[in-house]
């Protein structure tokens, strides 16, 4: 019988041949996740083969490139001989699975091939003539008459941090230098000069998030992401959202503030990345691309952002300029020239122009797409070839676990998927990582709220039951609880939700559909008319579609029809930092979309008021869908 071990967990087990990974791990009493019932479509279960092999019955939703490298779902793999097994859920500190499942529902085409891969910052290697005695040409001189000849009597631009190092550089290999260059507005700009041959192309992708900063390294010369860290925007603790944060940023001390937070979040995560990944110098950090909202942007310029809440609503900038990682603050090359998104409007920002680089956008389609990037804000873009929308609503930062009192993110030690006793209320919990919950984050709260409402525990409202029918509800005066582990006293009072908790994902849920369902309206569609429903964001990816639209989260589509693509924004901007053509595909989007300002939209309010309750008023647009699936299934 094949053995098999998982790790980091160090448990094994003997597995019959032909035993799917997903019950090897069920006997090894290793904690996997199956929110889709082991159909294969969600990916929480994504695990990667270290050694040995699996027979791994694809579906088309992890890229061959991924195949390769040993990723599987362990719901569709069965075993066969001894194998190794890589669990994908205790922490992730290297981002691996992180990216595979960013990348795993894109379409393969969408990424940048062997003949895109043109970044800002590339090199040249050419040698520069010895010095001569009397020849009063000095090193600077030399070099510019070399680069000269190759940079076809463009004006060349050699920063002083440059001209630090030259001297002793153009010594080195008797003259040979590859020179990193940037040609800009008629003008080459040198960003680094080395001797000898180039060394690896190396930069960093970047999503600024209003909750978290995600990092990623990146291989230019191979199109390979090498590791990527994610971690809390520095900024969370002067607002929970952008709007909060553009109220607390009311004058230039505070602008410097947040900006600096937002910075010290990004140069940690870089620095982090160096470290672990051969002590890397920040100076062959030569490419930087950025995705963000617009208030993120404004933000981490040190841009006053209070005018984007005020009407007109008009931000400082929309197509950002090319400024150097020096002048921006970063920890990298300081004469690299950074890539920022273009932004749309005030509420849909460059995480979106970069998040439609993973969809069918960015191709082409005449079928009606619906794209979501679900966080603390909701952006939405609705369209074809004929016609782009976009708009953002303010969802709160419920789904990423804030505002909850005992909400987390989806991290070692959360909740993230439970089963409720319809009868009792009492819960079988699984936690991300095993061992003692910590809190529940938004996918946990998804589908504990959503077999509340089944069971009858709470109502439409969002209010418990308090009867004393189900023993984990505690009914208090104001702001009844629901323990979701054993009830403690004192501080440690173990993981529930409380009533204020399911009024804050009620608004926040309110707000996503009925921005979706405005946006179908004022073009004269429905959600029957969606082709596809793309899910972005970090969190976006571990929905239950089923449970999210019993909810009224999500709308009353098939969910064949639904695709997650992750952090988006983040796997956009990878795209950036590899490919002008995409840089320019940005672009052309962002362009393109009409910006829609829900604020001063006739009908929103509406929608939104009748989304206030679960699922929503019209419970026969729910209830029609639901009898559909089931005689679909």
């Amino acid at each position: 019988m094949p053995q098999i071990m998982f790790l980091p967990e160090k448990k094994s087990c003997k597995a019959e041949e032909g035993m799917s990974l997903q019950d090897a791990a069920e006997r090894a009493g290793v904690t996997l996740s199956f929110p889709c019932a082991g159909k294969g479509v969600c990916g929480k279960c994504i695990v990667k083969v270290e050694s040995g092999s699996v027979e791994f019955n694809d579906n088309g939703k992890i890229r061959a490139g991924l195949k390769k490298q040993g990723f599987v779902l362990a719901c569709r793999s069965k075993v066969r001989e001894d194998v190794v097994i890589l669990n994908s859920s205790l922490g992730d500190e290297r981002g691996q699975f992180a990216d595979a499942l960013s990348h795993m529902s894109v379409d393969e085409d969408l990424f940048p091939g062997p003949d895109d891969i043109e970044p800002l910052t590339s090199a040249v290697t050419f040698t520069v003539d010895p010095p001569v005695q009397g020849d009063g040409l000095g090193d600077r001189d030399r070099f510019l008459n070399a680069a000269g000849e190759i940079f076809k009597d463009l004006p060349v631009e050699l920063p002083l941090s440059v001209l630090q190092r030259l001297p002793d550089t153009l010594r080195e290999r008797d003259g040979e230098v590859s020179v990193w260059h940037i040609e800009k507005s008629g003008v080459t700009h040198i960003v680094d000069v080395e001797s000898g041959k180039p060394d690896r192309s190396l930069g960093v992708a970047i999503d600024i998030g209003t909750t978290t900063v995600a990092i990623r390294l990146v291989d230019i010369d191979t199109a390979r992401a090498i590791d990527t860290i994610t971690q809390y925007n520095a900024q969370i603790d002067r607002g929970a959202d952008v709007i909060s944060r553009i109220s607390y940023a009311k004058n230039q001390e505070r602008i410097h503030e947040m900006r600096s937070l937002v910075l010290s979040t990004i140069n940690k995560g870089i620095s982090e990345l160096r470290e672990k990944n051969g002590k890397i110098e920040a100076r062959s950090l030569r490419n930087v691309a950025i995705s963000a909202n617009t208030t993120m942007t404004q933000m981490f310029l040190g841009i006053n952002p209070n005018y984007i809440r005020l009407e007109p609503y008009t931000p400082a900038v929309m197509g950002v300029p090319l400024y150097t990682a020096g002048e921006l603050g970063l920890e990298v090359n300081p004469c690299a020239h950074v890539w920022i998104a273009p932004n749309v409007g005030s509420y849909v920002g460059g995480d979106i122009t970069a998040g439609l680089l993973c969809t069918d956008f960015a191709s082409g389609t005449g079928d009606v797409c619906l794209f979501i990037d679900i966080g603390t804000n909701g952006e939405i873009v609705l369209g074809n070839d004929d016609f782009l929308m976009g708009c953002a609503c303010s969802a709160g930062p419920a789904f990423e676990g804030g505002g909850i009192e005992r909400g987390m993110r989806a991290s070692a030690g959360a909740i993230d998927r439970l089963e409720v006793d319809p009868a009792t209320g009492k819960c079988r919990y699984f936690v991300i990582g095993g061992g003692e919950p910590r809190g529940i984050c938004g996918s946990g709260l998804i589908s504990l709220l959503s077999q509340m409402f089944e069971a009858g525990i709470i109502d439409q409202r969002g209010k418990m039951d308090k009867s004393g029918k189900f023993e984990p509800v505690l009914a208090l005066r104001k702001n009844s609880r629901f323990y979701i582990t054993e009830r403690r006293e004192g501080y440690d009072a173990g993981v529930y939700v409380t009533e204020n908790d399911i009024d804050n994902f009620i608004r926040a849920k309110a707000a996503i559909f009925s921005a979706c369902l405005t946006m179908l309206k004022n073009v004269g569609l429905s959600f029957d008319d969606v082709i596809k429903f793309y899910i972005a964001g970090g969190f976006g990816r571990y929905i239950e579609i089923e449970r999210a639209q019993s909810l009224g989260l999500l709308p009353p589509l098939d969910k064949e029809k639904f695709l997650y693509i992750g952090n988006s924004s983040l796997t956009g901007s990878f795209m950036s930092l590899l490919s002008a053509r995409h840089r320019k595909k940005k672009l052309e989007l962002a362009n393109r979309i009409t910006y829609v300002d829900l604020s001063v939209e006739a009908g929103y309010m509406d929608e939104y008021v009748a989304a206030m309750f679960i699922p929503h008023t019209n419970l026969d647009m729910f209830q029609r869908r639901t009898v559909l699936n089931a005689v679909c299934n």
